[in-house]
């Protein structure tokens, strides 16, 4: 639509519509019959194309139009939720819902045959050993795991092992079938379940007979008890294992 530039007798000025000047003389601009229906009918057209009825009384509808077919338009640009989900379109338009409804669709519990999402498994979770749909993470699987390694040491597993501990000494021997105590590098925090000794060379101490075994004649969460059978001095090394 433009102004009736194509008709001379319109009385355009400047190629838009001027008023009659009396004091000049200069008569006013004529609108063209066809040119006001064209500007009508572009009018009427407009707000029935937005399903309004034209009302003459009405200045309001061309707005109220032009609003109702911008919001038609983005909603019919929209991709539905089953759109989104299948991601297959290239001209629908995303909104923060569909994006997270599209991710949603995708992201399903993981599981030993479907690669997904998992939530990290808390402590508590960890130690008690039951969940089967969080993940552990290398912190928490390490958490609880003490040691120390040396001619007496032990190692400490974490709390959802049980707290599982292995513990080891070296008992020197001076006197034979003397008893001799010794306390574990770190107390057992509930039980000590056995101990077992066996000679050792260490340090190359001599021994008169080790045909006969040491014995340990005593254990408890702190310490050990132990007799040689050697004849004569050297080292003992025992092993024990707790929790």
């Amino acid at each position: 639509m433009d102004y009736p530039k194509s008709v001379p007798s319109s009385g355009l000025v400047n190629g838009k519509f001027v008023d009659e000047n009396p004091l000049t003389g200069t008569p006013g601009s004529l609108i063209p019959a066809r040119w006001g229906n064209s500007v009508t009918d572009e009018i009427v057209n407009a707000i029935a194309a937005a399903g309004l009825v034209p009302d003459e009384g009405d200045s309001t509808q061309l707005k109220a139009a032009i609003s109702a077919i911008v919001e038609k338009s983005k909603n019919d640009a929209l991709a539905s939720k089953d759109e989104a989900e299948s991601g297959t379109s290239s001209v629908r338009l995303m909104t923060p819902l569909r994006v997270f409804q599209a991710i949603e669709k995708k992201l399903v519990q993981a599981t030993e045959s479907v690669l997904g999402w998992a939530r990290i498994a808390t402590q508590a979770q960890v130690n008690a050993g039951a969940d089967d749909a969080t993940v552990v993470t290398p912190k928490k699987l390490r958490l609880g795991v003490t040691y120390s390694f040396g001619e007496n040491g032990y190692v400490v597993f974490p709390a959802w092992m049980g707290g599982f501990t292995i513990q080891w000494v070296l008992v020197t021997i001076s006197v034979d079938k003397g008893y001799v105590s010794k306390s574990w590098p770190l107390a057992f925090k509930n039980q000590c379940s056995g101990a077992w000794a066996s000679y050792s060379h260490a340090g190359n101490a001599p021994y008169l007979d080790i045909t006969t075994p040491p014995l340990v004649t005593y254990f408890d969460v702190n310490q050990v008890q132990v007799m040689s059978n050697s004849g004569g001095t050297g080292f003992i090394s025992v092993v024990s294992v707790g929790n």
